[in-house]
């Protein structure tokens, strides 16, 4: 397996000598009492530039200056334990300055805050294997993906690594990584066909024990899996807290000491085997800071420091790294400040359910496709917009994956069943434009829409031909969407999501009309 160069001077000594013999004197370290702390980010999605939020009063967040600042104040504020930097994933995708290098620039700036460790998100692939090996390659740290093997067998890819020892002021500690299992579904199904993402528990039962016979100090695992927790959890750990992340840990059988996860974007303080458990929202707005030490009896043990508002103007911001992303913004200055539209009212980015945001994007791509009807998927609509102009900055962190449009030919029968497909959790994850669905969120699997009319008023026929427009990322299957690929006539566009939005905003009145009617009518039956 793929070592860091720090590992390989102790590695076969201790596999020969220490694996499992802690008891032995020659295996004990020379300086028994050992710490470190661990600075964690998740899902940065190419934020390199500070921005207000809209919980933020104005106050500007983030940005990969002023975290480099974080870094540089947290290390200092303990310098008896060193201090390591890493990411839970999905650090490329999501902001213009970022996408229009395919994350070169992210990986340059995070080579500027000193990442040691970062585990491979699912959005990592949105560019195609090709480029994130050329990120992979350029990153002065490890991209880790434990859990990612090649189809159909035990090999990982060649630019995979599942693990790296990171040594720091004598301390050495292991980080394993791995990849959210969920990727074939919430990636581009096509981009990802060549590998399998396995049990997150089964990675780490295989590679710590291997971790820990190179010689380290601690074993950290950095996940690009989610979880949740209820407000005030931090107070009861382990109890109000779920999610795939920490049911993978629970069920993992060899000892690790810290774990940062990432994927959901939330706020995750817990604790799983008395081990701390991590994640800091997302968007570089927050960090988290733990400490692993080891007494002197050899005992370890862990803790969280807890997670850490990023505030932009708290900090003097890293000279270097600030004049990197200075240098990169000047590069899109003129496309991306341009203003594009007035909205009247800020607009919430769906999760589940009917929002007007998710109305207005469909309405784009079905009058950009010419469709009867047009379908949109909430976890393709990325950020809330605030009221007043909006730019392209805006809109293209509203839509930052470049899908391209695709119509299809379907019958009536099924769109209803791509529609049962929405309403499978209860809730729907699919905007609508062309049509108004009456669905019952309790009735049975595949009995819960009740009815649907087109805008022209007409009842949907099972036996009718419709053209319906989707996204290239569910229309290939993404999001278990799989009944596009059964219609009569596929027709890709060349028109990206983002282009429709665009020109149907700059087409409308403005200050832009809201449209406030729902178009998923919830009915349950009595």
């Amino acid at each position: 397996m793929p070592r860091h160069p720090a590992a390989r001077s102790r590695s076969a000594l201790a596999a020969l000598l220490c694996a499992g013999i802690a008891a032995v004197a020659a295996c004990a370290p020379a300086d028994p009492t050992a710490c470190a702390l661990i600075f964690s980010t998740n899902d940065a999605h190419g934020r390199l530039l500070p921005a207000a939020q809209s919980w933020s009063d104005g106050r500007p967040v983030g940005g990969s200056a002023a975290l480099a600042a974080y870094v540089s104040r947290e290390r200092s504020a303990t310098p008896e334990c060193p201090l390591f930097v890493v990411s839970g994933g999905d650090i490329m995708q999501g902001t213009p300055i970022s996408n229009f290098t395919d994350g070169r620039s992210m990986i340059e700036a995070m080579n500027g805050i000193g990442y040691d460790a970062v585990s491979i998100g699912n959005h990592e692939f949105d560019w195609g294997v090709d480029v994130l090996m050329e990120r992979v390659a350029d990153a002065d740290f490890a991209m880790l993906g434990a859990n990612i093997y090649l189809k159909d067998t035990d090999r990982h890819p060649e630019w995979v690594r599942p693990w790296t020892i990171v040594e720091r002021d004598g301390v050495r500690v292991g980080f394993i990584g791995a990849t959210t299992t969920s990727t074939p579904v919430v990636a581009r199904p096509s981009l990802v066909a060549d590998f399998d993402f396995r049990p997150i528990s089964d990675a780490l039962d295989r590679y710590i024990p291997e971790v820990r016979a190179a010689g380290v100090d601690f074993v950290v695992a950095v996940m690009h899996e989610g979880a949740f927790c209820d407000i005030g959890a931090e107070d009861e750990p382990g109890g109000a807290c779920r999610g795939p992340a920490l049911d993978a840990l629970t069920v993992t059988t060899e000892r690790f000491d810290y774990a940062v996860t990432g994927h959901t974007h939330s706020r995750v303080e817990t604790e799983i085997q008395g081990v701390p458990v991590i994640q800091s929202y997302s968007n570089t707005t927050a960090y988290g800071l733990g400490r692993i030490d080891r007494s002197v009896e050899g005992a370890v043990s862990a803790q969280r420091l807890g997670i850490r508002q990023a505030w932009a103007d708290e900090v003097a911001a890293d000279p270097d790294v600030e004049r990197l992303v200075a240098a990169y913004s000047a590069e899109i200055a003129a496309i991306v400040d341009r203003v594009i539209v007035d909205l009247p009212e800020a607009l919430s980015a769906p999760r589940d359910g009917d929002f007007p945001l998710g109305r207005i994007v469909a309405d784009a791509q079905r009058q950009a496709s010419g469709a009867d009807v047009a379908l949109m998927n909430n976890g393709g609509i990325r950020r809330s917009l605030p009221a007043g102009p909006i730019t392209f900055a805006d809109l293209f962190e509203l839509q930052p994956f470049n899908n391209m449009l695709v119509r299809h030919t379907m019958t009536g029968a099924q769109l209803l069943r791509t529609l049962e497909h929405s309403a499978r959790d209860g809730d729907v994850d699919l905007h609508a434009s062309g049509i108004t669905v009456r669905y019952d969120p309790d009735a049975p699997l595949g009995e819960r829409i009740l009815d649907v009319t087109l805008d022209d008023g007409s009842p949907l026929r099972p036996e009718g031909r419709y053209v319906v427009t989707a996204n290239d990322f569910i229309a290939t299957g993404g999001g278990g969407y799989t009944v596009f690929a059964e219609a009569e006539v596929i027709d890709p566009l060349e028109v990206a999501d983002l282009e429709a939005l665009v020109a149907y905003l700059e087409a409308q009145p403005q200050p832009l009309p809201i449209p406030r009617a729902p178009r998923w009518i919830e009915s349950r039956t009595p």
